[in-house]
């Protein structure tokens, strides 16, 4: 992650510190309700195993009652981690939609006179919406698949060290290096297309100001065409990513199936060797094709997160640049009495050398 990247999160990060008990309350459930779905496919290939005449040391019936219970705790779990979660995006919306029309009060009117209309709603609009992924669907699910993916290596590894070593590549490949390639080659795109985003804003607005004077000078066909090549563009652009979200998904998919294939293999020799009984095949092989969950969504979340921190850095932008003037504050007003005797000298004007 480049620099300036870091400190965005880290800015980002910074807003969520007062809300920091909720956002573990959103962890906390979150991984409790992915370990709960792993396990209940686990329990399925121990019942599995049951069937075939294969002694797992489980009765159906007690497999039976604690896939019921996990299915119960997977479902209260995974409503709390939403309901959390989303509580801390959504308030966080609120405050930062306060700091931007604060920070707009500031700029106003002198640094605002040269800005692209358009451009600023497109800001405080759909740039600060899109924040919300980073908030709802980033900070939780990275902790969690943190802390889900460890569990399950220790898990793994319990039948054997070898296979909680191959879980680990397995987890840090889908859950670290795809998300990082794919921020890598598509931060460009995702900047291009929130400025496109904004441009076109920006041109709509005009024409709506200047409809008249466009149907004045019979332009309407000419800027219809420029409207169209905008739309084109923008097009384009969204186009890109989703090919780009299409081509991460295929590859994490691969990655995951041909995990799945290696652990097979490598539990299948384990069990030649003697190190390793059947029921540790099984087991392990479900438990690995099934953990990847917490890991896909941030492979996956990493296309989000390309339009989300363009967005972000543009919102900042706005809250952190500096007025032309500042506003003077807990000064003594001056009035009646003072004000009659107030005297000017030696003032002069002049106007800034530009050559």
């Amino acid at each position: 992650m480049h620099k300036s990247k870091f400190r965005l999160v880290l800015k980002l990060l910074k807003l969520v510190k007062p809300l920091t008990p909720v956002m573990m309350c959103t962890v906390i459930m979150g991984t409790i309700g992915f370990l709960t779905a792993i396990f209940i496919s686990i329990f399925g290939g121990y019942a599995i195993l049951n069937v075939i005449g294969i002694d797992t040391g489980l009765t159906n019936k007690s497999i039976f009652i604690i896939v019921v219970t996990l299915a119960v705790t997977l479902s209260i779990t995974k409503y709390l981690e939403q309901l959390s979660g989303h509580y801390i995006a959504f308030r966080l919306l609120a405050d930062i939609r306060g700091k931007v029309f604060e920070s707009l009060r500031r700029l106003a009117p002198a640094k605002l006179e040269n800005k692209d209309k358009g451009n600023m709603i497109s800001i405080i609009t759909t740039d600060i919406e899109l924040i919300e992924v980073f908030y709802a669907h980033t900070i939780a699910p990275v902790s969690i698949g943190i802390l889900c993916s460890l569990f399950m290596v220790f898990f793994i590894g319990s039948f054997h060290h070898y296979l909680g070593i191959v879980a680990f590549l397995g987890y840090l490949i889908v859950g670290l290096v795809i998300p990082y390639f794919n921020t890598i080659t598509g931060d460009k795109v995702g900047k291009e297309y929130r400025n496109k985003f904004g441009e076109l804003n920006s041109f709509l607005l005009e024409s709506l100001r200047g409809l008249k004077e466009i149907i004045q000078y019979g332009k309407g066909n000419q800027r219809r065409e420029e409207i169209k090549n905008k739309s084109n563009e923008l097009s384009a652009k969204n186009k890109k990513l989703k090919n780009l979200e299409g081509n991460i998904a295929a590859i994490s998919d691969t990655v995951i199936l041909s995990f799945g294939l290696i652990m097979l293999v490598t539990s299948l020799s384990l069990q030649k060797q003697g190190l390793l009984d059947f029921t540790g095949v099984i087991i392990a092989t479900i438990s690995m094709l099934g953990s990847f969950g917490p890991v896909v969504v941030l492979s996956a979340l990493s296309n989000d997160l390309l339009q989300t921190l363009a967005s972000a850095e543009r919102v900042l932008g706005v809250i952190d640049e500096a007025p032309m003037v500042e506003e003077i504050v807990n000064k003594k007003d001056i009035q009646g009495k003072e004000l009659k005797e107030a005297k000017i000298s030696n003032v002069s004007f002049a106007y800034e050398d530009v050559t």
